[in-house]
């Protein structure tokens, strides 16, 4: 049986290479533990800006196929998840998501679907707006590892397409490379290449027929060891990102990021990142 990834999954071992593994401006640290009941415990703080944000989620399954999840953030926003799995029928999950502001007093909830099958993956979300719910779906599909799939949004208030994008890619065991068209005006491609079992290389190229605006970006990933990994990547303005990531303990790994621009030599930032489970 062979399920294809969900849409916001297409290219993910590319979008991994630029998005994991980096820690710039901002100092974070993170735990995670588990009871012995299945009870999952995460609280993080993360330094950003001389602000000091804090959060706490928690999540567990009261009976098989069901889970519940709650995340407190320190804005005194709280989001709940109800999720019901492989009940109703085999491959179908069903998710409500309730967000509070208790700043604000403001609510917002959103129901999520998803259907997953051989060669079929699916979504379906719906905010529970009564003026008019926003409604976004998604359908990929697989054979013999071409991947096709779409996404489309309907403002159902005004009555006009929010989003539409379709995608098309292929993926074998070393090479994955999949390309977008957003809207009719934003063409992306991105690539994925694991050259041998330690070192990764990626790259996105993105062009905007609205303003002629064409952007790249290239990325690597080298494992030194089975507890030491480097990576970067470097845009076209130049902007280059290096990081270190080291498992120190077997619960506790630590990343160290800089950044800067390769043309000018300016712009240092940097940042920390530690990471405990328990």
């Amino acid at each position: 049986m062979v399920v294809p990834p969900t849409f916001s999954d297409l290219g993910k071992v590319a979008k991994d290479v630029f998005n994991k593994g980096f820690s710039i401006g901002s100092n974070k640290l993170t735990v995670k533990t588990k009871t012995s009941s299945g009870i999952s415990l995460s609280p993080s703080f993360e330094l950003k800006n001389d602000n000091l944000v804090a959060a706490f989620e928690t999540s567990g399954s009261p009976a098989p196929g069901f889970t519940l999840k709650e995340k407190w953030c320190s804005g005194n926003v709280t989001k709940t998840n109800v999720i019901v799995e492989d009940k109703l029928a085999k491959g179908l999950k069903l998710d409500l998501e309730v967000v509070v502001n208790s700043g604000t007093g403001k609510k917002t909830a959103v129901a999520k679907t998803a259907y997953k099958t051989d060669g079929f993956n699916g979504t379906f979300d719906a905010n529970l707006d009564l003026a008019g719910p926003t409604l976004l779906a998604t359908a990929v599909s697989e054979y013999s590892g071409v991947q096709g799939g779409a996404k489309v949004g309907f403002d159902t208030e005004k009555s006009k397409l929010t989003e539409n994008t379709l995608a098309l890619g292929y993926t074998n065991n070393d090479l994955t490379f999949v390309g977008f068209i957003k809207d009719l005006s934003v063409f992306e491609g991105m690539v994925h290449h694991k050259v041998c079992p330690d070192t990764e290389v990626a790259a996105v190229l993105s062009y905007n027929k609205g303003n002629n605006a064409c952007a790249f970006n290239f990325g690597t990933k080298y494992t030194l060891d089975k507890d030491t990994s480097l990576r970067m990547k470097v845009d076209c303005g130049g902007n280059t990102t290096l990081s270190c990531t080291h498992k120190v303990k077997p619960w506790l790994e630590a990343t160290f990021s800089n950044s800067l621009n390769a043309k000018t030599m300016s712009g240092v930032n940097h940042g920390i990142s530690l990471e405990a489970n328990l």
